[in-house]
């Protein structure tokens, strides 16, 4: 049954993410699920973990992306959709209470509204201590950081006809939970202003032992790829002010 449950999963979420750019393709959704089984296996080892929630949740956890959502749109509800594939309701609500709670932008938004004491505290709570979100989130997260993080990054941007790189355009680095959503949703920032903004940053939220060891490696990578671009970007200014100098 769980199976066949997984492989109707694995055909819906295919053909539906073939309306989106390739920084939130199939191939990535295959990439987290291979990567949030991996660290959910090795949580195993201390914790209690519901691999098939992890893997729905994995698969899932792109539909009906906010970024992309048409505003007229049908709702998608991933509850629904697994119980109608044969899936028990309890299971069914886990994974798609891990999946509206995966994203960086509600992580924001969940903690701004912790410090301002709006949140509900058993929602922190669980939050905190889920091991199916920690899993499918650190491996989302795992995605968007090292190469193929670079190489989404500029995917997205592109897509978004957003600039790469401009020294004049000043990163937010305290960003809000509206003022990243209004970026996600726009063509404001730049491709190099997100690293700085979010990408920068992922590695200190990782949940699972694996996924900070994994995210250290990656957030290594990006900072010797941010010293190549300014590098790169600084090539030539030596030869302009001789030239003005002449």
């Amino acid at each position: 049954m769980s199976g066949n449950i997984v492989q109707c999963t694995e055909s819906f979420v295919r053909e539906y993410m073939g309306k989106y750019d390739c920084s939130h393709d199939w191939q990535h959704v295959q990439r987290v699920v291979r990567q949030a089984l991996t660290l959910a296996r090795s949580e195993t080892l201390h914790r209690p973990i519901d691999l098939l929630v992890v893997h729905l949740a994995a698969l899932l956890h792109d539909v009906d992306d906010a970024k992309y959502r048409q505003e007229d749109g049908p709702a998608f509800s991933s509850s629904l959709f697994l119980q109608e594939l044969g899936l028990d309701k309890s299971r069914a609500e886990l994974v798609c209470r891990v999946v509206d709670s995966v994203s960086f932008r509600k992580e924001l938004l969940a903690n701004e509204q912790d410090k301002v004491g709006t949140s509900d505290p058993e929602e922190r709570q669980w939050r905190q201590t889920c091991a199916e979100l920690a899993c499918v989130q650190d491996a989302d997260r795992l995605d968007a950081i090292g190469a193929f993080g670079i190489l989404r990054c500029a995917a997205f941007s592109g897509a978004r006809n957003r600039t790469l790189h401009d020294p004049c355009d000043s990163a937010i680095l305290d960003i809000t939970y509206d003022q990243y959503v209004a970026q996600s949703c726009g063509t404001s920032g730049t491709a190099i202003a997100h690293f700085h903004e979010k990408l920068l940053k992922l590695a200190s939220m990782m949940k699972t032992k694996c996924g900070r060891e994994e995210a250290q490696r990656r957030h290594d990578y990006m900072i010797g790829f941010l010293k190549q671009i300014d590098a790169e970007f600084g090539f030539g200014d030596e030869e302009q002010e001789k030239c003005g100098e002449a």
